[in-house]
């Protein structure tokens, strides 16, 4: 034991004893530097990667989000030209139920105006009657022109 403890000591003395001249001092320095300068290029390397591959992320997204946008207006244009569609059907359909309105108005004013003579003709023959006290032989009716 006394041996072993005598070779640790000389081992100890030898280690600080070392005093290191310039050259070797100036390695060790520029190899710090080297080791170093080639750590915080791998750093930025990495974050240089990582950023090309949000940059790229980032377009895949808007690629993404304008192919979508324009499927959405594609739909909205659709869409528009349906009610369009619809507009106009309901536009005509408007316009036939208006002439139809206006035919019906048509026929009603001519109904009322052989309304109006039928009353005509029973109040003359009412007075026929009440003149005379007798039924006379009442005129053949007269048709509408339009009627025949």
């Amino acid at each position: 034991m006394p041996r072993m403890l005598e070779l640790l000591r000389w081992k100890l003395q030898l280690l600080f004893a070392w005093t290191p001249t310039r050259t070797v001092a100036l390695n060790l320095i520029l190899g710090v530097y080297a080791f170093a300068g080639w750590g915080a290029f791998a750093n930025k390397a990495s974050i240089n990667r990582e950023l090309t591959d949000r940059v790229n992320l980032l377009q895949t997204d808007k690629d993404r989000l304008v192919d979508h946008q324009k499927e959405l207006e594609q739909a909205n244009l659709d869409l528009l030209r349906e009610w369009q569609a619809k507009l106009a059907s309901a536009r005509e359909e408007l316009s036939q139920t208006a002439a139809a309105r206006d035919a019906a108005k048509g026929q009603l004013a001519s109904s009322q105006r052989a309304v109006v003579a039928s009353r005509k003709r029973v109040e003359q023959a009412r007075e026929r009657v009440s003149e005379t006290g007798s039924i006379k032989s009442a005129e053949p009716p007269k048709r509408a022109a339009g009627k025949q």
